[in-house]
């Protein structure tokens, strides 16, 4: 989630429970202060009745009903000076319907002129209740007028406000290690923005001075540690064809020589994951994965005869995969060539491509180390002569490349699957 949209959130929340608080409180104070009103009102017509009552000795015998509102009733004597204030729903016909009329009664005794009186107010309560409902729509409308006015003006607040960010974002997504070059940052009003342009330009330029540093070192690594390597080897294999040479000179040699080619190996395996991890091999192609595979098997045909491998392959000639085409060949590579050495002699090799995955399956004991972490380096089971490497690259490709990998043992065959995202699988149609 945006971070806008998220403090929106929190001053709408926040904004409603401050609303509906003040709605409640300033409902509550308007319906309380209308209703004193009334009541307020209908003591002052009470007191307005006793005065035309003693002004007017004509009506004091008389009963008289004005309306619904006033009701004058003489009485044979005075008993309470008690005011009694109440509530009431009347029934009322109007156009044939039967309605129920909320009132308000407001009933005492008078004595006026030495003669007692009964004296009703009535005052309909309806008007009351319309203009209460009448205000909480308003409220309402008022709240939600004002909610959406708070959260289109924060918005439009917040755009102008976070524009230094968002271009800084934009700048950083456009930063590329291997093109190099200084990342610069737009100022800004805000001195915050500012500060934080100028910490992210110090840290792309310490992480672009690190690549080129470490890259220049794996490139020296590559080319001054395989010449000595290469120099060792060649002295050791002309030092194993002299003469006169004892049985054990002979095996000291060959293992020492077995330790530089293991060294040599190892080297290339290593510079070959940091050139991945530093996104070295950044161009993709479209591989003819199916010509591919049988190039690979191909080229390994002297250590399956070697081996008396049993091959079967079911290849789809017509898929392509979006990759690095030398990523793609070491790939193939090192499975196979993991499936050919680990695989019983005359044992089962099955190599099946389709669209969706390509399987290397080889026949062979169980591991001797838990199957999830096969593709960890340096696992390299009961074989001392491996270096360990070769299924670490795999995984590394196959995270390069977003190939999903995995691996299991059934039925006595180790079965390794490399999935392939359909956005990236190219079929060729006739």
């Amino acid at each position: 989630m945006k971070l806008l949209n998220l403090t929106n959130r929190y001053y709408i929340v926040i904004a409603l429970f401050l609303l509906l608080i003040s709605v409640s409180f300033l409902t509550y104070r308007v319906i309380y202060l209308m209703d004193r009103e009334i009541s307020d009102h209908m003591r002052y017509e009470k007191m307005q009745i006793e005065k035309q009552i003693a002004l007017q000795p004509g009506i004091q015998d008389l009963h008289i009903i004005l309306g619904d509102r006033i009701q004058i009733d003489p009485i044979p004597k005075f008993t309470t000076f008690k005011v009694i204030l109440r509530d009431t729903t009347v029934l009322l016909s109007e156009g044939g319907k039967i309605l129920k009329v909320p009132y308000r009664i407001l009933s005492y005794e008078q004595l006026i002129s030495n003669k007692s009186y009964r004296i009703t107010l009535w005052r309909r309560l309806t008007e009351n209740r319309d203009l209460g409902n009448g205000l909480v729509t308003t409220i309402i409308l008022v709240t939600l007028d004002i909610i959406a006015c708070f959260y289109f003006l924060n918005r439009w607040f917040s755009s102008k406000v976070w524009r230094p960010f968002y271009r800084a974002i934009n700048v950083l997504k456009k930063f590329d290690l291997q093109k190099g070059g200084r990342v610069l940052f737009q100022r800004s009003n805000v001195e915050e923005f500012n500060t934080l342009n100028a910490e992210l330009t110090k840290l792309t330029d310490k992480v672009t001075r690190d690549y080129r540093n470490l890259r220049e070192f794996t490139e020296n690594m590559s080319h001054e540690t395989q010449t000595p390597l290469a120099i060792i080897r060649s002295k050791l294999e002309l030092l194993l064809q002299s003469e006169n040479l004892t049985e054990d000179q002979i095996n000291h040699i060959r293992s020492t020589l077995d330790s530089v080619n293991r060294l040599s190996k190892m080297n290339k395996s290593l510079i070959l994951l940091t050139r991945i991890e530093n996104e070295q091999y950044a161009t993709e192609d479209l591989v003819p994965m199916g010509q591919l595979v049988k190039k690979q098997l191909e080229s390994l045909d002297v250590f399956i005869e070697s081996k008396q491998l049993q091959v079967s392959t079911h290849i789809d000639d017509d898929m392509s995969v979006r990759m690095n085409l030398h990523l793609a060949e070491i790939l193939l590579t090192n499975l196979f060539s993991n499936a050919i050495k680990y695989c019983t002699r005359g044992g089962e090799l099955n190599i099946m491509l389709t669209t969706q995955r390509l399987v290397v399956s080889n026949s062979g004991p169980p591991l001797t180390i838990p199957g999830d972490q096969i593709f960890e380096r340096f696992k390299k089971g009961d074989s001392p002569d491996s270096v360990g490497l070769g299924l670490a690259i795999v995984k590394k490709i196959g995270g390069h490349c977003n190939l999903q990998l995995q691996y299991d043992y059934i039925n006595g065959m180790h079965c390794f699957y490399v999935e392939f995202r359909p956005e990236r699988v190219v079929v060729r149609t006739v």
